[in-house]
């Protein structure tokens, strides 16, 4: 989609994709802005009731009006690409997720005052949201962009209510980010403003400290730990930490909602005063007992009290384990069953939901959790470790019933875990093409830096194979060694351009030996045409001399409009362009479209930041209005009026086209 027009939103770059859209950065040349697109899978529109909730809910999240929320400006159905998507503010800046990854990569640690602004900002925009009864449910440092001039903007408000499709949690879906999810959504609920506060608590943990609260090899531990076990102490991470913020936290961070701050503004204003130093007098936070509601499924025999069968053999009596205790980690047990058993039916339905999943934090996602799939042995540790926590006297298990077995093949289980395996890969960096216009026949070399955010590593065997668009001849294969999780690696490889002159797309895709696709598509977007010697000037305002040795009555046509010229910080430029030809030597010259409002004063065009697409027009002869819609679609064209020729081509430069 790269280089197309959704509308009217010219794609010039992917940003990432999810397991709800593919998003990317677009300009509206109308409005002379860029915007981040999101475009919807596929197969969402065919949920039941999916689009109604999304036209519902973008609705909501677009009259949420706050510096600290990104802003919506559109949603809309393109019927030539038979998409839905969704448009909103385009956000330059970082993500907290790359802020803290930079900080651990350096071995430092945020700033205190910084995080209580961040904290602060995004209290802000919760309690906004908050009050017009819009929970987030999502909240972590993926989620948290930076403007160029350093401010908070909170992303995705809504996106967890989106793709909460019919009946998913009742098959043991849940809605969150494994490492900053609440113990309340890890237990299945859908939460409420003090998830929200819980969710954001255990943001500030992993700016103040570097880590975060709660780490395990599986999403499946980490939530069980979300539930049953403590946070560390900050201060044991970051011993300067004031003893009073440490006592905010903690009561942000209490497994009972109801001993949380009921309010986010109360938690962001106890942390400012605590950070300044203050003393504040705060509730202890106890020790939430198990809720029977919890084990409302569990066969009763599991719930009663076990008692030791008859022994000759005098044993030692152990400690009496108290009846709270059991509860509780026969609730997390009744937990681990359920969700085990809900992801299950849930991946067998098909990849669709793995994606939807990978959104929701049980796969692989921008934070890099582990994925909920938990094979038969680690099953078997979990079951096992939380049956040690009930404390059965002897630990003797329940008596099984007897039965004759029926003839049925042995489990491959090396094929069970293999086929629990979620292979997956991210774009971290996609390079454009250089030059951005080939000559025909030229040899060029296509990178991309790429994660393996799957859960196991590659396999052997890893190809890189050309799924549909253009076709294009290798002249030497990438050579892509197998990826443990979380690592990144360069794909290079050197290619051959056609040798006619038009705007080229080829979609490639990453597939392991058997042809099985590893993540989504890679697109290759390059132009083939004549390139524009840059003219020896100094200043921008300079003007191309026209061409016009051409007779005036031939057909109009104009070069590819060049990047003449860069500023020394390559900030800005100037694009040029040569014409000829046409009905008459009345020359104008237009940017985006052929109308009074978009016209240029010459052949060139002031950049004043990087990327830059653009369509530029030159007309001959005396224009009469309107001018037909049909003149400026495409990459390129010629058409006529009476007494009139227009001739268009679109661009697309990066400060890195800029001539030395």
């Amino acid at each position: 989609m790269i280089g197309e027009t959704l509308d009217r939103y010219q794609v010039i770059e992917h940003l990432g994709r999810g397991g709800m859209a593919e998003v990317y950065k677009a300009y509206q040349p109308r409005l002379d802005r860029y915007v981040a697109v999101k475009v919807l899978h596929a197969f969402l529109a065919d949920e039941e009731n999916f689009l109604a909730r999304f036209q519902r809910e973008a609705k909501a999240i677009a009259m949420l009006r706050h510096p600290n929320i990104v802003q919506v400006y559109d949603f809309d159905y393109d019927e030539e690409w038979d998409v839905y998507y969704m448009v909103m503010e385009f956000i330059g800046g970082p993500t907290l997720k790359v802020q803290l990854k930079d900080l651990a990569e350096h071995e430092k640690q945020m700033p205190l005052d910084e995080a209580v602004r961040v904290a602060a900002a995004l209290g802000k925009a919760l309690d906004y949201a908050h009050q017009r009864g819009m929970i987030h449910r999502d909240i972590k440092p993926g989620n948290v962009m930076f403007t160029d001039d350093g401010q908070v903007v909170l992303t995705d408000f809504g996106i967890a209510r989106m793709i909460n499709l019919s009946g998913l949690t009742a098959s043991g879906a849940i809605i969150g980010t494994p490492s900053y999810i609440s113990p309340e959504q890890a237990m299945g609920r859908p939460g409420d403003e003090r998830s929200d506060i819980y969710s954001l608590a255990i943001v500030f943990y992993q700016m103040i400290t570097g880590d975060l609260p709660f780490d395990a090899e599986t999403s499946m531990g980490i939530i069980l730990k979300h539930i049953s076990e403590p946070p560390p102490s900050p201060r044991t991470l970051r011993p300067d930490l004031p003893e009073m913020v440490e006592q905010v936290l903690v009561r942000a961070l209490a497994k009972d909602p109801a001993q949380r701050y009921q309010e986010v503004t109360e938690f962001v204003t106890d942390l400012q005063r605590a950070a300044a130093g203050e003393t504040i007098v705060l509730p202890p936070v106890k020790e939430a007992e198990a809720d029977p509601s919890l084990t409302r499924n569990i066969p009763r025999s599991l719930t009663q009290e076990q008692t030791p069968p008859p022994s000759s053999t005098p044993t030692s009596t152990p400690a009496p384990v108290s009846r709270q205790r059991r509860w509780g980690a026969l609730a997390l047990l009744g937990i681990v069953l359920v969700l085990l058993l809900g992801t299950a039916g849930l991946l067998a339905s098909g990849d669709r939901w793995g994606s939807l999943l990978g959104s929701m934090g049980f796969l692989p996602t921008a934070e890099g959790t582990p994925t909920l799939n938990i094979a038969a042995t680690e099953m078997a540790e979990t079951v096992a470790a939380l049956q040690a926590t009930v404390g059965a006297p002897t630990h003797t298990p329940l008596p099984s019933p007897t039965f004759t077995p029926t003839p049925t093949p042995t489990p491959d289980l090396t094929a069970t875990a293999v086929a629990a395996c979620l292979f997956d890969v991210e774009v971290v960096d996609d390079r454009p093409v250089w030059p951005p216009v080939l000559r025909p026949g030229q040899r060029f070399v296509k990178r991309w830096e790429v994660e393996n955010t799957g859960t196991c590593p590659w396999p052997e065997s890893v190809q890189l194979v050309s799924v549909s668009g253009d076709e294009l001849e290798i002249v030497a294969e990438p050579e892509i060694e197998p990826l443990a999780p979380g690592e990144t690696t360069e794909i290079e490889f050197t290619l051959r351009a056609p040798v006619d002159y038009d705007a080229y797309t080829s979609v490639w895709q990453l597939q392991d030996g058997t042809g099985n696709p590893i993540g989504g598509e890679l697109e290759i977007a390059y132009r083939v045409g004549p390139t524009l010697t840059p003219r020896p000037t100094v200043t921008l305002a300079a003007t191309l001399t026209p061409d016009l040795t051409s007779a005036p009555d031939e057909r109009l046509s104009m070069s590819l409009p060049g990047l003449n010229e860069c500023n020394s910080s390559r900030t800005k430029g100037q694009i040029g362009w040569a014409f000829g030809g046409g009905p008459g030597e009345e020359y104008r010259y237009f940017f985006s479209q052929v109308a009074p409002e978009y016209e240029l004063p010459g052949p060139y065009h002031e950049v004043s930041r990087f990327p830059h697409v653009m369509t530029y027009f030159v007309t001959s002869g005396t224009l009469s209005w309107p001018i037909p819609e049909a003149c400026g679609r495409g990459d390129e064209g010629w058409c006529e009026g009476p007494g009139y020729q227009i001739v268009w081509r679109k661009v697309y430069y990066t400060s890195e086209s800029c001539p030395e």
